[in-house]
């Protein structure tokens, strides 16, 4: 037994990662036990595995399978334990997906809520990996997605229609063209959204990202389709006014703010 030489409290888990579902309590106690836990890490930053002390009861994904009595997930992805489960799982998740929204004027947040909610339950993602939304800066001052990013503590980041079109999305709109300035907005925008986290943290990368070289940090080279993790979806209510475009980009690099 370990006894309190390790815990899983004791854990250097990154400050910007959320808590998810799961049996944390059973984890906890087969980490007392020292028994095997198991890490399955999809995504966000690996440094905290360096402060791992020399003798710890963590695994990673495919090794001693024949002895796990616990489970560690740290994804983007909401999963749902059942409760007649061999043995206790816990989710952590990254800060790291980027939503793009397009939205009428006037559309309230409870409209803008419920379509992010929508997205998330149809693709089975963990609202609380959500690092931030970004729009196009004319919806700077869009009241409805103000409140909601003052409510979930959400940054929103815009963008200016000249930067929006020069971005590759898989679904333009030639309407949204001639109406703003720009073929995309939630898909140009969550790109735009990733993009910048990602140079801004890999040593302040922006200009060659902007110009699209080989040598910035390789997420503004890589096609748009491997970069959306949720293509746009338009959302409308009869019941409200407005209507919402949502797109998900996936970050390499959590958020932490």
């Amino acid at each position: 037994m370990m006894s309190d030489e390790f815990t899983l409290d004791m854990l250097d888990i990154p400050c910007g990662w959320r808590r998810g579902e799961g049996d944390w309590t059973g984890v906890a106690a087969a980490f007392a036990r020292g028994e095997t836990v198991e890490v399955i890490q999809e995504v966000g930053s690996t440094l905290w595995q360096n402060s791992l002390p020399e003798k710890h009861c963590l695994y990673w994904e495919g090794e001693n399978l024949s002895t796990i009595k616990a489970r560690i997930w740290i994804s983007f992805t909401q999963r749902r334990f059942s409760p007649d489960s061999a043995f206790p799982k816990v989710q952590w998740h990254p800060r790291v997906l980027w939503l793009g929204i397009g939205c009428e004027r006037y559309t309230g947040r409870e409209l803008i809520e419920t379509a992010i909610q929508n997205v998330c339950r149809g693709y089975h993602l963990a609202e609380s990996a959500i690092a931030g939304i970004a729009t196009i800066d004319t919806k700077a001052g869009e009241v409805g997605l103000l409140e909601l990013c003052q409510a979930r503590n959400w940054p929103l980041k815009t963008f200016a229609a000249d930067i929006l079109s020069s971005v590759e999305v898989p679904n333009p709109s030639n309407i949204a063209a001639k109406q703003v300035g720009t073929p995309s907005v939630a898909e140009a925008a969550a790109l735009c959204a990733i993009e910048q986290i990602s140079c801004t943290i890999l040593k302040n990368r922006q200009d060659a990202c902007e110009a699209k070289s080989e040598s910035a940090c390789g997420v503004g080279i890589l096609p748009a389709r491997e970069r959306l993790l949720v293509p746009k979806k338009i959302f409308r209510s009869g019941k409200k006014t407005g209507s919402v475009t949502v797109a998900v980009a996936v970050c390499p690099i959590e958020y932490l703010g």
